[in-house]
Order: structure tokens, then C-alpha cells, then sequence
């Protein structure tokens, strides 16, 4: 990839920062499962602003890594064909799986089983047990797109193999422009599988170490991706749809506190529980808003991006081809991180800025460390020109 797509690494280096920031919040404070959670409490005056910036962003934050994959997928199938594809994602995406799971997530589940559980015991017995139960941590998300992407490329293997017409690199589709009623289509969908998926698995319950209830938006933005990428919509964008994109969004954020407080979010457990989903019209309302906000947002932050940002920084130079190795590295530092600086005992706040812009320099140094290694850099994509490559994609 050439500078032309500089803004796609300017964007996952953000991303990933948005991912470790998400992390150390929920180190000091703020609501969410994480394997170090109010290890220490903000103040109040902290945690209430940093939870809408932090809220907003988680409800378009994974869709738009989707997005970005899903762009990066198609024309790399192009290139490489269904069978060279997939080999290259069991390499670039099983084998970090993997590594994490076996040999950190272990280590980072006993942790959590003594800081927030309260739990005792040695260390050796628990790992030879927490082992065998194969728990990813934040790799889930390269084991949903690992699975994305294969069935992807056994989707184009069966038009193949059945003489339907599979473009190949030749062949692919001319460049065009997204419309408003695809845009439309992925807000419906979206909004309705969200809201049916929900009514078995409601939001903030785990299935297999995954939220189910959140996937209806990573599949539809992957597909958007897939379909962008193959024909340069995400580079066409008219600004006539970017306006109504911005419009959609801004009208849907301002909707979300009046849906929380006319549907009683705030006074019951009972009246919150009917936003994560049921037969309520909560659940469907918070459906409908994440359908919105996700590709509206998403959208927007391609667009803006593309315009604005479509440069590197020497220092985003120097962080996009870590990006990948930081987001599966960032755990174990953020959480040495916070263990280290607690007996020095500063005031949280310090505590907390300290965590983030080490957690974020050391994942980034780390893993950029680890990239010198020949093989690691074949896995993370680290080390070549165009760094978009190295994207957890």
C-alpha cells in the first residue's frame, strides 16, 4: 500500500489507541470487563466525561476495524485467490491467536482471578488448568475476523468452483460510488438482526468468551468493507452522502440520553436490563442507534480522515507498522503497568495518565521491538512499505 492510503494507518493507529485507552479507563474506574477493573476509582468528575467520549466511541470503534478490514480483504483475495488468502490469514491472524492464548492469556487470567475475584492460590496449578479453557482476551476480535475473512474466501471459492464468474484482479469492478440506499440497507440490517440477536443474547453477556449480541454490526460493516474495497467507494464518497451521514449521526446521538432517561436507564437495574434486549422498544431504540451511529460514524471518520489526514507524521510513520503487534501486546503492559506504580501510591488521576501514555508507549515499542525478528515481522506485517498491511485485519 502507497501513501495514497496513509489515512487507513492514521486511523488504526487511533484505533488501537482508542482500545488501550478503553483499558486503562476500566483500570480506574470506569464500567466494563477488563482483567484489572477498579483497580483504583477515579473521581466522579472524571469518569462521568470520560464515559460518553469512551461510550461514543465503543459504539463505532470495532465497526469501523471491521470496515477497514473488510476494505483490505477484498482486493487482497483478488491478488492472492481463495486458497493463497486464507493461508495468509491462518498465518497473520491464527498464529497471534494463538500465541496470546496459550501463552499470555493464562498469566493475565490469574490476575484477574486474584484482583478481581479475591481469589488465592499458586500459580502453576492455575495456569495448567486456565490453559485448557482457550480464553483469547482482546483476541477475539482477530478470531472473528479470521473467521470472516474464511468464510469470505470460501463464499468466492464456491462461485468459482460452481462457473459462476469469480473477478480476478483484471476483472475486478470498476471504481464507483456508495449510494445512500446501500448505506441504508446496512443501517437496516444492522438494526434488526441487532435487535432479534438480542432477544437470546442480550448485550453484556458473553457466549464463548465473545458478545454475540454486538456481531450482527461487525458482519455488516465487514461486508460493507469487502464490497467498498473491491469497488473504492470508501474513496468516492460523495459529499452529498457524507452531509446525510452527518446529519443521521448527530440526530441519532442526540436521541440516545432522551432514550435513556424516558426509558428509565437510569432508575433500575429492571429498566436497564430492557435496553440490552427483549421485546421492549428500549432494546429496539438502542438497536436502532447503534445501527445509525456505527455507519454513519464510521463513514464519516473514513471520509474526514481520507481528506485531512491522508499524510504520516514521523511519529505515525513509526507507529502504524506496530499497530498490529501493539493491540495483541498491550494487555500484559497495561496490566504490569498497573501493578508497578500502585505502591508508589500518586493520586489516581496521575495514576491513570501514567498508565495510558506508558500503556500506549510501551504496546507501540514493544511491539515494534519484537518486529526486528524476521518471522514476527511476517506475521504482523511489520517492517515494509506501506504499513496499512500491518492493521489487525
Amino acid at each position: 500500500m502507497g501513501e495514497r492510503q496513509a489515512y487507513l494507518d492514521n486511523i488504526k493507529v487511533l484505533l488501537v489507541c482508542g482500545v488501550i485507552a478503553l483499558h486503562a479507563a476500566i483500570t480506574y474506574g470506569f464500567p466494563g470487563a477488563w482483567y484489572l477493573e477498579s483497580h483504583d476509582e477515579l473521581p466522579e468528575a472524571v469518569v462521568a466525561p470520560l464515559t460518553v467520549v469512551l461510550v461514543i466511541g465503543s459504539l463505532f470503534g470495532l465497526g469501523l476495524f471491521f470496515l477497514i478490514a473488510g476494505k483490505l480483504t477484498g482486493p487482497s483475495l483478488d491478488r492472492r485467490g481463495p486458497a493463497g488468502f486464507a493461508r495468509e490469514r491462518l498465518l497473520r491472524l491464527g498464529l497471534p491467536i494463538v500465541a496470546y492464548t496459550l501463552c499470555v492469556s493464562p498469566f493475565m487470567e490469574y490476575v484477574d482471578h486474584l484482583e478481581n475475584e479475591g481469589g488465592s492460590g499458586p500459580l502453576l496449578p492455575f495456569l495448567g488448568e486456565q490453559v485448557w479453557k482457550l480464553a483469547p482476551g482482546p483476541t477475539w476480535f482477530l478470531e472473528a475476523l479470521l473467521a470472516f475473512s474464511l468464510a469470505y474466501a470460501l463464499l468466492r471459492w464456491l462461485r468459482r468452483d460452481r462457473g459462476m464468474p469469480a473477478p480476478a484482479p483484471a476483472t475486478a469492478p470498476a471504481p464507483s460510488r456508495l449510494r445512500g440506499r446501500t448505506v441504508i440497507a446496512v443501517v437496516v440490517a444492522i438494526s434488526v438482526c441487532s435487535f432479534l440477536v438480542r432477544l437470546a443474547f442480550p448485550l453484556g453477556t458473553q457466549q464463548a468468551y465473545v458478545q454475540l449480541a454486538a456481531f450482527p454490526q461487525y458482519v455488516a460493516l465487514f461486508a460493507l468493507g469487502v464490497a467498498a474495497g473491491r469497488r473504492g467507494w470508501l474513496e468516492t464518497l460523495a459529499p452529498s452522502l457524507v452531509r446525510r451521514c452527518a446529519v443521521a449521526a448527530a440526530i441519532a446521538a442526540l436521541a440516545v440520553p432522551l432514550a435513556l432517561v424516558a426509558g428509565g436507564f437510569f432508575e433500575s437495574d429492571a429498566a436497564e436490563d430492557r435496553f440490552m434486549g427483549g421485546w421492549h422498544w428500549q432494546a429496539a431504540a438502542a438497536a436502532l442507534s447503534e445501527g445509525v451511529l456505527s455507519t454513519c460514524v464510521s463513514l464519516l471518520a473514513v471520509d474526514q480522515f481520507r481528506r485531512r489526514w491522508n499524510a504520516l507524521t514521523p511519529l505515525t510513520r513509526r507507529m502504524a507498522p506496530a499497530a498490529y503487534g501493539a493491540f495483541v501486546v498491550h494487555p500484559p503492559v497495561l496490566v504490569l503497568l498497573a501493578l508497578a506504580i500502585a505502591p508508589l501510591s500518586p493520586p489516581v488521576v496521575v495514576t491513570f495518565l501514567v498508565v495510558l501514555v506508558g500503556g500506549v508507549a510501551g504496546s507501540f515499542g514493544l511491539a515494534a521491538l519484537a518486529a526486528r525478528a524476521a518471522p514476527i515481522a511476517r506475521v504482523t506485517g511489520s517492517g515494509g512499505r506501506g504499513s496499512v498491511a500491518a492493521a489487525p485485519r
